[in-house]
């Protein structure tokens, strides 16, 4: 396809994207098209190339390895309770409540938490604000061809205002923790502690990847979770299947990271969504040489897209792909499929370096609510996907809570 004067190559067979993003991914970087959301993520791990990129891994990784996991599950945990109280009066007056915000309000409180220690709630609901227009401004202008005119004042204005309160509030918990001691399993500890050996990272690239965390791992898990709301919602015998599965090994106690190995039906409920809904749903990258594919050239500088939505769906590699079946992923099925059929967290050296973080975090929110609640559909009310930073149900995923009983 051509997009202005760029030739754009739309990749949808799992050999030709393990090809970019694996087998061959020295020879394609980020480049000019992630400069649309540099905005939001600054020059982190998630925009830069080369060596800025390999050198930044290194110092990032250490905080998302497995030592991090308990940390982040207590903080799910909690998070996740004070949603559950808040929602006990709604049930019991039969209001209804909308899953994107929902997911949106707690998978901010988490990261927030996660990222900083103990923030207070008016904190969490400011920064959380900023986030939301920030990331509201991103998603208008981020696939649109007309994403690079210049917009309204007004909207301008308040995008600059959301990044200059998100970067007041990052710079002001990076100064305090290099004065005194950053909170205790803290990402932004974390960070910290890996800069002790080599170079160290500048402050400013610290508060790069905490911004890039801060987008990254709410906006994603926000619209994985409404998804799976949406989807359990109309899929009775699925939901039946989790609740029983949740009770059976929980009976009623919140979930840690000990339990989620067991949770096997509820983890391929939540990896069937992500195959059906991938929030990611779109990634650009370019050839920095000219590179064969297929018989096809792909000359410097052309834009290679790689859609997981699209390869998910594709009918060489899934039986009935529009269908929802959790059992897909059971470990057979899995291992029969090539890889890079399904990639809803990229692949090769720069996969998503919080997919373990995100996958156990939604893990213990499902848990802990199908526990507790029963969501159900509203007549009438119609959801399409819309796409922007990521792929979310539009324009809300109204549901109605059913407290359960305890056994």
């Amino acid at each position: 396809m051509r997009l202005g004067r760029r030739l754009v190559y739309l990749l949808s067979h799992p050999d030709h994207v393990k090809h970019v993003l694996q087998d061959n991914a020295r020879a394609y970087a980020k480049g000019p098209p992630a400069t649309r959301v540099r905005g939001l993520f600054g020059d982190s791990l998630t925009v830069v190339d080369g060596d800025r990129w390999r050198r930044r891994r290194r110092h990032v990784q250490p905080a998302f390895q497995a030592g991090q996991h308990a940390q982040f599950a207590s903080v799910v945990s909690r998070a996740t309770g004070e949603m559950l109280e808040r929602w006990r009066p709604l049930a019991e007056r039969n209001e209804l409540v909308d899953a994107v915000t929902e997911m949106r309000l707690l998978t901010q409180t988490i990261i927030i938490r996660a990222c900083f220690g103990d923030v207070s709630a008016a904190e969490v609901e400011a920064l959380g604000r900023a986030l939301d227009v920030a990331v509201g401004h991103t998603d208008r202008r981020l696939w649109s061809a007309f994403g690079w005119l210049e917009v309204s004042a007004p909207a301008a204005a308040r995008y600059q205002r959301a990044l200059g309160a998100i970067h007041a509030f990052v710079s002001r918990m990076v100064s305090e923790a290099r004065r005194s001691a950053p909170p205790p399993g803290s990402l932004l500890a974390a960070l910290l502690a890996s800069s002790t050996t080599g170079e160290p990272l500048t402050d400013a690239e610290v508060r790069d990847e905490l911004k890039a965390i801060l987008v990254a791992g709410h906006t994603t898990t926000a619209s994985a979770l409404a998804w799976t709301w949406h989807v359990l919602s109309e899929h009775h015998d699925a939901r039946q299947q989790l609740e029983q599965e949740c009770r059976a090994l929980l009976g009623g106690w919140a979930p840690g990271v000990e339990t989620l190995p067991r949770l096997g039906y509820t983890r391929r409920v939540i990896e069937e969504v992500l195959r059906l809904y991938p929030p990611t749903w779109l990634t650009a990258r370019m050839p920095v040489e000219d590179d064969t594919l297929v018989g096809y050239t792909i000359p410097t500088g052309a834009i290679v897209l790689l859609s997981p939505y699209v390869t998910h769906r594709h009918p060489a590699v899934w039986d009935a792909p529009e269908v929802f079946d959790p059992d897909r992923f059971t470990a057979d099925r899995a291992a029969a499929r090539p890889n890079y059929a399904y990639f809803p967290f990229g692949g090769g050296p720069r996969h998503c370096i919080g997919s373990a973080f995100a996958t156990a975090e939604m893990q213990l929110i499902v848990a802990s609510v199908a526990q507790c609640y029963r969501l159900t559909p509203v007549s009438g009310a119609r959801v399409i996907p819309v796409v922007g930073l990521t792929l979310r149900p539009s324009p809300a995923v109204p549901l109605r809570l059913h407290r359960r009983r305890a056994d």
